[in-house]
């Protein structure tokens, strides 16, 4: 991947064009074009279809500059055209190599320092690169040398055909390690069952009823049953994470710039991912997501005869457990739950049951568990101990909620003249991605489903 100027562009282009004459001219422009980035005269990548490509051409039949023209043959297949345009381009330029940057530059090297131990990243490697990638959509002209010079892509995002908003995509094998920061973060992601989405609209068929085996007499006539099918739908929702940040920014800072910058919106989103898994209330706050809390239908809800979490017994945690079906308890069964309650209610009865659980509890080994079954902590969920509340979350989460997640959704993008950023010299940083979640198979009124929840009574 190559990368010039529009103004050495120019100037090669009307070269050629004095080489090859009229006739040749548009195939051999095609071959000098082909893997071309092309930068205006600060380093910024123009959109190839918005360039003036015009050169004077000589009027057909005209005689071209014998001591520059070509073999006047037929030009027989791509090859030839391609040898052609070397030795015109090269006859052209060779005495002027220091004045093109097209045939004389170097790859450039940005070096990057580490100030502090790495958070977010697996290594250096990626986390330089994902920094060199956003300081070069801010304009910094080293790290987009080095983009292209990588094959690192930082076109705007509605060239790729991304919201009308603007932003920079992020590259595809980027996006998988923010995807990961997503998934370190949250809850929501690493249980429930995600759907990639191809489109802004994602519909799955889900069985709603099954066929019915009776037994008939002799002769008689048995009864029809159907199986009948309902659908889960996925509309993908655009959150953001918004803030600004100093424009003190040194390309040497490069690697913790993108630590701190992946760590933060990868947290900032996957908190409100698991907020509106657990805690959604269907309004704009959530993007009208339903969560769990409300979601649960209320033959998988069991209330406690105590009203707070210090006093629920285990019979009262034991008898809510119980309404969960059998073919949601399976091996991802797991309990869901804040720390504060984890705390007051379930950790509270292992120490005073005593025993092995006991000793691996206060010695911190292995996974916490209950009654046998994980439990994970989420700090979206409840951590009031009072009455009325939700003390926990009990089932698959897997079959109980889909995560759908808009495929080469994310996009950053940077501003200093937005929120009064230019009079303070700050930055705005403004990343967006698309994602849809729906609580399904959860129960109703008369059966429970794949989650039930534990309330104080």
């Amino acid at each position: 991947m190559k990368m010039c100027n529009i103004e050495t562009l120019r100037k090669n282009l009307q070269a050629l064009a004095n080489q090859v004459g009229s006739k040749k001219y548009e195939t051999s422009k095609a071959l000098v074009l082909q893997d071309l980035i092309i930068t205006d005269m600060d380093g910024n990548v123009l959109d190839p279809s918005t360039i003036d490509y015009s050169v004077e051409l000589m009027p057909s039949g005209a005689t071209e500059d014998p001591a520059v023209e070509l073999e006047a043959a037929p030009v027989a297949d791509a090859k030839t055209i391609a040898d052609e345009v070397a030795k015109a381009v090269k006859l052209e330029l060779s005495n002027k190599a220091a004045a093109h940057p097209i045939t004389t530059r170097k790859e450039i090297k940005v070096q990057g320092k580490i100030y502090s131990k790495l958070k977010n990243f697996n290594s250096q490697d990626e986390a330089f690169a994902f920094g060199s990638w956003a300081f070069a959509c801010m304009g910094y002209k080293k790290s987009a040398q080095w983009c292209a010079d990588n094959g690192i892509i930082t076109k705007i995002a509605n060239i790729e055909g991304n919201n009308s908003a603007g932003g920079f995509i992020v590259p595809e094998i980027m996006e998988n390690t923010i995807i990961t920061l997503r998934e370190k973060f949250g809850v929501i992601r690493n249980h429930a069952r995600v759907v990639p989405m191809t489109s802004d609209i994602h519909r799955m068929p889900r069985r709603s009823t099954n066929l019915t085996a009776a037994f008939v007499g002799e002769a008689s006539t048995g009864t029809q049953t159907n199986e009948t099918f309902d659908q889960v739908n996925l509309v993908a929702k655009k959150s953001m994470v918004l803030t600004r940040f100093s424009t003190e920014l040194s390309e040497d800072a490069v690697i913790n710039f993108a630590d701190d910058l992946a760590g933060e919106m990868s947290f900032a989103q996957s908190k409100l991912e698991d907020q509106a898994a657990f805690i959604g209330d269907s309004t704009s706050t959530y993007g009208g997501i339903t969560g769990l809390a409300t979601a649960v239908g209320s033959a998988g809800v069991s209330t406690a005869t105590n009203t707070t979490a210090q006093t629920i017994t285990i019979a009262e945690i034991m008898s809510a457990f119980a309404k969960l079906p059998q073919y949601a308890d399976n091996a991802n069964t797991k309990i869901f739950c804040n720390k504060t309650i984890w705390n007051a209610l379930f950790l509270r009865l292992a120490y005073f049951s005593g025993g092995n659980n006991a000793v691996d509890l206060l010695t911190g080994s292995g996974q916490l568990s209950f009654a046998g079954y994980p439990v994970v902590l989420t700090q979206a969920m409840n951590n009031s101990t009072a009455t009325g509340q939700i003390m926990c979350h009990f089932g698959d989460a897997s079959q109980a909620v889909y995560f759908g997640s808009r495929r080469d959704s994310t996009a950053i993008d940077f501003s200093n003249s937005a929120l009064s950023a230019f009079e303070q010299d700050m930055l705005v940083y403004r990343a967006t991605t698309r994602w849809d979640l729906v609580c399904a198979n959860v129960g109703d009124t008369t059966n429970a489903g794949s989650m039930i929840t534990l309330k104080t009574g």
